[in-house]
């Protein structure tokens, strides 16, 4: 597109920040600072809104059944560095139950939402069908930043994670659950 012959002359318009001598003044400083306030609060709104996500689970973000062994395994950090502790448990209700509770969380996507970097290590929830097979599905607890659960089917992602409000809660009912000592929970 040629403008070739055109003259563009700004002369004579006027900012409308800008007072007779084109400089900005107080007044319209104020109304670019409020402007920009109002744009990097709609952006910040936008990326942190929890996106609506359909309501029906796939099979794939649902535990499956046929798990006869659950390892829960929380990281720890103490002197030496950070140890890995896991509890092994083999009692088919409690078993069930926490997949019923894991099943029962709703999809969240947290993929396109901004979430301060937390540093919480992650809890990690394996069901295996045996004691001597890998965990065909994980389910990985972060609580911090923005909760969520991830389940991994067979050393794949899958995406959207679980979370929802009653996240925490119900990790701590697993909590409870795979280790009675623990904390009650409220």
């Amino acid at each position: 597109m040629s403008f070739r012959g055109q003259t563009i002359s700004w002369r004579g318009r006027r900012n409308s920040a800008s007072g007779p001598s084109g400089k900005i003044t107080a007044r319209g400083r104020l109304a670019l600072r409020a402007t920009a306030v109002v744009a990097l609060l709609g952006a910040t709104l936008a990326l942190s809104a929890v996106p609506a996500v359909a309501a029906t689970k796939s099979p794939r973000e649902l535990v499956p059944a046929g798990a006869h062994v659950l390892y829960w395994s929380s990281p720890t950090i103490n002197a030496s560095g950070t140890a890995n502790g896991t509890i092994t448990v083999k009692n088919q209700a409690v078993i069930n139950h926490v997949r019923a509770l894991i099943n029962a969380l709703p999809l969240s996507d947290t993929l396109h939402r901004a979430c301060p970097d937390d540093m919480m290590l992650p809890q990690t929830i394996g069901f295996a069908a045996s004691t001597s097979s890998t965990p065909f599905t994980k389910v990985v607890f972060q609580l911090g930043g923005c909760p969520s659960a991830e389940v991994v089917q067979r050393g794949s992602v899958v995406l959207p994670t679980l979370g929802g409000p009653n996240l925490s809660s119900t990790y701590a009912k697993i909590k409870h659950l795979i280790d009675p000592s623990a904390e009650p929970v409220a």
